[in-house]
This record gives C-alpha cells, structure tokens and sequence, in this order.
C-alpha cells in the first residue's frame, strides 16, 4: 500500500465512478479498476460494491477512507515540518499540564519554549490529569504532563521525574517544620483515616493511586469532600476545613508564604511517577520536540534548585534528546 493508491481509492470514492476517477486521474480505467482489486486482496476485504451506475463504498470502504484521509494528512504535515528547516513561523504545538505542575513551570516552560522554538504558536490548557490522559487519547493535545502510567498504554510516556505526596493541612497543622515548610513529625500511612481528606473523584489519577495503595496495605481514608479542582480544594485546606494528600509542586508557594503545612507520609513513602507523554498515533512534529524537552528541562531544573521537591529520572541512554537550559534564560 503506497500514497498514490490511497490518492486513487479517495477519487474513486468522491466520484462514484472508477470511470469518472480514472478521466479525473487521467489514467486509463483498467488500470485503476486493477490498482483497486489489489487494494481490497490487500485489505482482505471490499471497499466498493459495484452496480450498473458506478461504485458504492462498503461499510468498511467508510472506515478505510477515514484512515485514508488522516494517513494523507499525516504525510503532508510530516513534509511540511521537513521543509520548515530551521524555522518555527510555520509551527503550533498544544500542551497540556495537571494544575500542580503548570503552577511550578508554567511561566518559565513558556520563556524557554520561546527560547527554543522561536515563532511557534504554543496554546497550553492546564487541567487535572485525567483530563490530559482523555485529551491525549482523542488527539486533542500534541504533548501532556501526567501522573503516575496508570491506564496509560496506549500512549507513548517518557519518565522525567518521582515525587512524594505529602498530608496538607491549614497553617500550623503539624506543628513544628524544617527549612523546606515540612512538619519535623510524619504520619504513618495507616493513620490517615484520622484527617478527613478533601480529593479529587475516581476520574482522575491521584485518587486513584490514593485508593490503590490504602487498599493493599489493607488501611481505610476519611474523604469528606470530592472536589475536581485543585484551587478550590487547596482553598478549603487552608480554611481550615480538612486535608488533602498532594504534592510539593501544587503547594510550594503556599508553604512558603506558612499559609498551608505538609507532613511526610511514611510506612510506606508515597510517591508517584511524573511522565511526557505523546499519542503515538499523532504526528511528531519539531515543535512538539521542543516543548517535551522544554518541560523536562525546566523540571529537571526547578529540582536542582530546590524548588521542586522530586527527583529526577534520566532517559536510557538509547533516547538522548534532552538539552541543557542556559539558566540566565530561566
């Protein structure tokens, strides 16, 4: 199966007509009607029913155009970004990061995308992590940030870092902390049933780790309030309304200025993974090169400075495409 028989199979089935297609494809009718019998004893399947009026598409002659279509379009975009050479004028990437993390990189991941890929459009859409998974999944978004591979398969992940969830409480909630803002004192893990918890819902990836891991150490949790937003539920924390197991990125800020407090959750430590992910089944295009490793550098940095209690994973050897950030740039 080459491009120029998908071209073929697309006219005839605009056209109706092997006829009609070959005079608009100005080659001779045989020709075609043989190019189309070797496309169907490829596919093992009819794309046509003829009749005494011309061609009518089977129903999976409809599927096979759909895939005709995007397959075509793929390959357009993929010379497009070949022959854009060292330019990004051209170039537009859509990115997608759970609120915690837009929070800690959005405003540098920005300034050094810009860096990186001068001229190109970005449009970011931050969202809890569920969503980007769906999003990435539809082909709605070119790049995401996700937590945790957590019915991820199907999606292309490449690990950038782990990071510990902590117990978050209003301001002086555990008592005395260290130079990070985290209580000196820790909580078991199967003390957690004492703090009424304020979580995401199932749909999305922290809660479900949460209950994952409570069910296998056989513990229980109190969850007060189901709430899908990071905001509002960081809000309540500090008002005083009850708890919440998040990580340092969503809560930095705030426990710099002592207006929430954290304490380590131990027996086991809970952490969880922090992953680029792509649809394999969408283009890879320069730009959405560039913003992946923009997100893992700037992340990669925020934790060499501190500013992100994580730690960072290398890729294998077999995948050198991170670059190094010029910090004066950050």
């Amino acid at each position: 199966m080459d491009e120029r028989q998908l071209k073929y199979f697309l006219v005839t089935s605009e056209m109706g007509s092997v006829t009609s297609a070959a005079d608009k494809l100005d080659i001779a009718q045989p020709s075609l009607s043989q190019m189309l019998l070797r496309l169907e004893e490829e596919l093992g399947t009819k794309l046509f029913m003829r009749t005494s009026r011309g061609v009518v598409m089977t129903e999976t002659g409809q599927v096979f155009r759909e895939h005709a279509l995007k397959i075509l379009s793929d390959m357009r975009r993929v010379r497009d970004e070949i022959r854009l050479e060292d330019t990004f004028e051209r170039c537009e990437v859509t990115v997608g990061l759970p609120s915690s993390l837009a929070t800690l990189i959005g405003s540098r991941l920005v300034s050094e995308f810009q860096r990186v890929a001068p001229g190109a459009k970005l449009t970011l859409v931050e969202a809890m992590s569920g969503h980007i998974r769906e999003w990435l999944t539809r082909g709605e978004l070119d790049v995401g940030a996700l937590y945790s591979a957590q019915d991820c398969c199907h999606l292309s992940l490449q690990q950038i870092a782990v990071e510990e969830l902590f117990l978050v409480g209003e301001s002086g909630a555990f008592g005395d902390v260290d130079d990070d803002g985290l209580a000196i004192d820790s909580i078991d893990i199967l003390e957690l049933n004492r703090f009424p918890l304020i979580l995401p819902t199932a749909h999305h990836g922290l809660r479900r780790l949460v209950d994952q891991k409570i069910k296998r150490l056989e513990g229980k949790i109190n969850v007060r309030f189901e709430i899908d937003s990071l905001t509002l539920i960081k809000s309540l924390v500090r008002d005083g309304h009850g708890y919440s197991m998040l990580a340092h990125a969503a809560i930095s800020e705030e426990l710099k200025r002592g207006q929430m407090s954290a304490a380590r959750i131990v027996k086991p430590i809970f952490r969880r993974g922090v992953f680029v992910a792509r649809n394999p089944l969408q283009v890879v295009t320069r730009a959405s090169v560039k913003m992946a490793e923009a997100i893992t550098n700037v992340s990669w940095k925020l934790i060499q400075e501190g500013e992100w209690l994580a730690t960072r994973v290398k890729p294998p050897a077999s995948e050198p495409f991170i670059q190094e950030i010029e910090p004066a740039r950050l």
